[in-house]
């Protein structure tokens, strides 16, 4: 069974501005910069329905419990992809998320939801994560689980900063 996933993600920001962060190429590079990623490669690609759907490759040091090294290595590749739907009336916007690794049977997948909160914004995530290994993928899936959450708060960090807050 996999492991569920919770988290939000609060912006000093409207939701247009919001999403115009998130969808910038620099700004998802200067995340995955600061989140400890290496040879990082983002794209974003507009739909024609007014969504975008931001791509980043990256690589991590793989800074992981004994019980996992051997399945992941030295070197940790995923691909993370954010797709965001177009804009209701109020600037909210839904969408998905997924992250596979390279060569490790991990996933994670959810929906994303952003919309205004206070004077700013929040963007929500409901996901599972998904380890197929015998034995410890549930120990795998909690790991990751914090994981995220803990790049999360540096994404925070980094929103805060190129909005000036």
């Amino acid at each position: 069974m996999p492991t569920p996933l919770s988290a939000s993600l609060n912006f000093p920001a409207d939701p247009a501005t919001t999403y115009a962060l998130v969808t910038d190429s620099g700004y998802v590079h200067a995340v995955a910069e600061a989140t400890g990623g290496e040879r990082i490669d983002v794209s974003v690609e507009d739909t024609a329905e007014g969504g975008a759907v931001v791509t980043s490759r990256r690589e991590l040091p793989a800074q992981v419990p004994s019980y996992a090294k051997a399945l992941v290595g030295d070197r940790l590749r995923l691909v993370e992809v954010r797709t965001y739907g177009p804009a209701a009336e109020d600037g909210a916007r839904t969408g998905e998320v997924k992250v596979n690794f390279d060569g490790v049977p991990v996933t994670i997948q959810g929906v994303l939801t952003l919309g205004a909160q206070g004077d700013g914004s929040v963007i929500t995530l409901e996901a599972s994560v998904r380890a197929s290994i015998p034995f410890v993928g549930g120990k795998i899936e909690r790991f990751a689980a914090d994981e995220v959450i803990r790049f999360l708060h540096k994404e925070t960090e980094v929103a805060q900063d190129r909005l000036g807050h």
